[in-house]
């Protein structure tokens, strides 16, 4: 079964390449205009951010008329139905396969969580992107599955219209048409179901309509599923008849491209910031073998164990990382070095004082730890020299894994959340206290983290784990306040000198 697994998991990844490889092609031959890695990650990030931060509908500016197109469609009740088979599906599978095969159980309830923030992201954003006309401008979107943007002039006319069928029953799929409803198309090509279709725009000449990852098709007529379609229909017809002037046109046409360019966050600094933690996941892979054995503990070869580990930290990273430089629109995060590597600035002459001064701080927090790990251990009856640290290169691997993924984690995300959550319910800007009190409670949470690093070597006591707490806890405000006060760059220096310390060079004198 674990050959069975890796195969599959092969198969899924040559797959992912082969379609990265054809969207490539198609923006070679210029039929995609943006880079598909960036348009792959922008699409997958913004579901999530639909998934959990778009449920309160955003208001338009007066001036425009906009149009819902989900309200009356069968997709509401197909949305419902697919979130219940999927929950159910997930909890089913993952009790089958959890005794015999673990691995596979986690896997498969992964997949499920992932296709079900997928459903609710992009069944928010058909939500929160209805047909727009301002002025004399029209933008029909339906999600992320694809969008056109047109003048009322290129509108040759607009006709009642019907779904149309074969002898046999079978709907008539008609070519180069831009489908305006909330309904996927794939169900309506391979079952047959399908919005009411209550109007056609057919256009003066093709119109370029953009589909998923930004591909782009000619099409000659709009298929309108609207809820309101009379109503739009006047509205269109009205502005057609009174044309308004082609400077206000213009002038409307590059405000609207403006607002379409907007991004939410440097996708350059998240990029940054993400493979600095995949390279964090890979160099914690050999000491989590060597020091866990949790490989063993599964029942998995070390290879499945390897990408099964550096899969789930690269994902929980990259969730944690786009979370918290979306958060950061409203707080002050301070990446310092990153940023002004990106402005092209020597970052070393900027910041030479500050990263000498975490370094010999991370050394000072890592001795500290372990003179209070010292007199801690013996009222407990722990000997620290019944710990076996694995080789002192895979130590420091371990070292270089733990200060960017936790770092990440626990002060990029944990700290940035805890302060945005004050600051979205306050009102206010976040005071001294506020930024304390998230450092504090990180820090309790970084402790509790390391219980099932303690576990594994001691029997758990109450002594036990509130000692882990105030050790762990130590590292936690130190690298906290970096976090807040100095950057995130600074933490991570820091949070690995103080492991090299104990992890490499205390081991050699116990």
């Amino acid at each position: 079964m674990e050959t069975r697994l890796i195969v599959t998991i092969i198969t899924l990844i040559v797959l992912l390449e082969g379609f990265i490889i054809y969207l490539f092609i198609k923006y070679k031959q210029g039929k995609i205009d943006e880079n598909p890695l960036r348009s792959i990650t922008n699409k997958e990030w913004k579901m999530i951010y639909y998934a959990f931060f778009k449920w309160k509908k955003r208001e338009l500016p007066d001036g425009v008329d906009s149009f819902s197109i989900h309200k009356n469609s069968n997709y509401f009740w197909l949305f419902i139905a697919l979130l219940h088979e999927q929950v159910l599906e997930a909890i089913f599978f993952h009790f089958w396969f959890k005794q015999d095969y673990p691995s596979i159980a986690y896997i498969m309830t992964g997949l499920h969580v992932y296709s079900i923030l997928y459903m609710l992201g992009d069944y928010n954003w058909v939500r929160n992107t209805p047909v727009v006309v301002k002025k004399n401008f029209v933008t029909m979107q339906v999600g992320a599955r694809r969008k056109l943007s047109f003048h009322i002039r290129n509108i040759q006319t607009i006709q009642k219209a019907t779904i149309k069928y074969d002898k046999s029953g079978g709907i008539i799929h008609e070519r180069d048409v831009f489908h305006l409803t909330a309904l996927p198309r794939l169900f309506t090509r391979i079952f047959g179901i399908s919005d009411e279709l209550k109007y056609e725009i057919i256009f003066e000449n093709p119109l370029e309509a953009t589909g998923y990852f930004g591909t782009k098709k000619k099409v000659t007529k709009a298929f309108i599923y609207l809820d309101e379609a009379d109503q739009f229909v006047d509205l269109l017809n009205d502005r057609k008849e009174h044309l308004l002037d082609e400077n206000d046109e213009e002038i409307v046409e590059v405000d609207t491209r403006k607002v379409e360019k907007q991004q939410l966050f440097n996708w350059k600094l998240y990029s940054i910031l993400l493979a600095i933690n995949v390279v964090g996941a890979l160099a914690l892979t050999p000491y989590a073998i060597a020091r866990g054995n949790y490989h063993e503990e599964m029942g998995i070869p070390k290879l499945l164990f390897s990408v099964i580990f550096i899969g789930q930290v690269v994902l929980e990273a990259a969730i944690f990382i786009f979370l918290a430089l979306w958060m950061a629109n409203r707080v002050k995060v301070r990446i310092p070095i990153i940023k002004s590597l990106l402005d092209k600035k020597n970052a070393f002459l900027l910041y030479r004082n500050q990263i000498a001064s975490s370094v010999a701080l991370g050394v000072i927090t890592g001795i500290i730890i372990l003179i209070t790990s010292y007199f801690v251990s013996k009222p407990l009856g722990i000997d620290n020299s019944s710990i076996n640290e694995p080789a002192w290169w895979v130590s420091t691997l371990g070292s270089i894994g733990a200060a960017t993924t936790e770092e990440t984690m626990l002060r990029l995300f944990l700290i940035t959340l805890i302060i945005w959550m004050f600051v979205k319910f306050s009102k206010k800007a976040p005071t001294k206290f506020t930024k304390w009190f998230a450092i504090s409670l990180s820090s309790l949470i970084f402790g509790v983290l390391h219980f099932g690093v303690a576990s594994s070597s001691f029997e758990m006591t109450i002594g036990l784990f509130a000692a882990m707490l105030l050790i762990n806890g130590i590292g936690g405000m130190v690298f906290g306040a970096l976090f807040v006060f100095a950057g995130l760059e600074f933490a991570m220096i820091s949070h690995f000198m103080a492991d090299v310390v104990i992890h490499v060079i205390a081991p050699l004198f116990i």
